[in-house]
């Protein structure tokens, strides 16, 4: 966990926010989970840091005919003190255990309820506990698989950086490890060549500017970093740096009160380490900045951890158009709802939100303006009509094509 004094500067504010809107009011609790009444939801979900302001949005607006709230999406670390693995209790009378950190161990809790005989974190969870995973990564596809990965929106992944570092504000995302295209000996400035050294490296750009990549310790003027381990974004960054990460990659960083684990889409560490550059949600990037708005609108409160970090550009290309989501960047991927598929033919709330293209999650709008969808709101891109990546093309709430077991 985070003690770093910007870290209590967050809490402080969460809690804050908290006092101002009246923690058992009319206008909800800003940090409670989930987000005013009913305190336990029909359906609870678990997982991914990058999509959970999102679902935290939808579960102030998709309702059963009755106008009762149906999602309880619980944060992937406490919203108040920012703990990690605190423990949670999805249900009235439910098992209490481990909140899950990202994608990874969202899916192991979901698996954990549906599945009797997998244990998530010493606990053998029920069938009830859970409901749906938030994942912001893929998984290897099964047909007919036991498990529903269901596209709910389009987000785009680039660094962050701090404005004073020496990191370009712009980087190709190179064509491959390696890449040395004028043959000098020195290789390309890319950030799949930035993210798999081993040692302290010289890499220089199209203008043969060189620059020094290494780890914190090495003074260079590049330090990669990367977020926690079972952070989807971790999963899908190794991916698209071309499968494996460097040794000097480090998902932890120190400053003058110590070590500290980097949390997916918070820019602590380059605040600490001038030169660090680290991947970031662009869709977290916009949420965090439009916090103020998020919370008048949803009554959700995001907190801004972005600390001064600025997102870059990848192949000349900017990760914003208009304020939103250039859904041109090079570096896009679908984010996930995970779901045992078999429950979707029986359970109906779970059905109705998730499966289809005019399923309520991805047909929300923002309660003060219909114009408005939930999923542009909190920065990520729509999916309606179908969009391309590569060779797959992703629907907004297909349960069939991608499975797993």
């Amino acid at each position: 966990m985070q003690t770093n004094t910007r870290r209590r500067a967050v809490v402080a504010a969460a809690a804050a926010a908290a006092v101002a809107l009246g923690a058992f009011g009319a206008a909800g609790a800003a940090n409670a989970e989930p987000v005013g009444s009913p305190t336990f939801r029909s359906l609870a979900g678990v997982g991914s840091d990058t999509t959970q302001d999102l679902y935290n949005g939808l579960s102030q607006v998709i309702t059963n005919a009755g106008g009762t709230k149906l999602l309880g999406s619980y944060n992937a670390t406490n919203p108040t003190t920012g703990a990690v693995n605190d423990a949670i209790t999805t249900k009235s009378g439910g098992t209490t255990f481990d909140r899950p950190n990202g994608s990874s161990q969202g899916v192991s809790a979901l698996k954990s309820a549906k599945d009797a005989t997998t244990v998530f974190r010493g606990k053998n969870l029920v069938s009830t506990d859970v409901q749906f995973a938030r994942s912001s990564s893929a998984a290897t596809w099964v047909s007919g698989g036991t498990y529903a990965y269901v596209p709910i929106a389009l987000d785009g992944v680039t660094y962050a950086k701090n404005a004073a570092g020496a990191a370009p504000s712009n980087i190709p995302l190179g064509t491959s490890t390696g890449q040395d295209t004028d043959g000098d000996g020195i290789l390309d400035l890319t950030l799949r060549n930035i993210y798999t050294r081993n040692a302290t490296t010289t890499l220089e750009d199209a203008a043969n500017t060189t620059f020094t990549v290494g780890n914190q310790a090495s003074g260079a003027q590049i330090v990669p970093f990367k977020p926690q381990s079972g952070s989807g974004t971790l999963s899908f960054w190794t991916s698209t740096m071309g499968g494996s990460l460097g040794s000097i990659v480090s998902d932890s960083y120190t400053d003058g009160s110590g070590s500290h684990q980097v949390q997916e889409h918070d820019g602590a560490v380059t605040a600490a380490v001038t030169n660090a550059i680290v991947p970031f949600s662009i869709a977290q990037h916009i949420a965090q900045g439009n916090s103020a708005t998020l919370l008048t609108s949803y009554t959700v409160t995001v907190a801004d951890r972005r600390d001064g970090a600025v997102l870059g550009q990848i192949n000349g290309v900017a990760p914003l158009a208009s304020g939103a989501l250039n859904t041109a960047f090079p570096v896009v991927r679908p984010v996930f709802t995970v779901v045992e598929y078999a429950e979707l033919a029986t359970n109906t709330n779970l059905r109705n939100t998730f499966q289809g293209a005019t399923a309520a999650a991805y047909t929300a709008t923002r309660p003060s303006d219909p114009s408005k969808l939930v999923i542009k709101d909190f920065g990520f891109g729509n999916l309606a009509g179908g969009v391309t990546i590569g060779s797959t093309t992703y629907n907004p709430g297909d349960t069939t094509s991608f499975r797993t077991n």
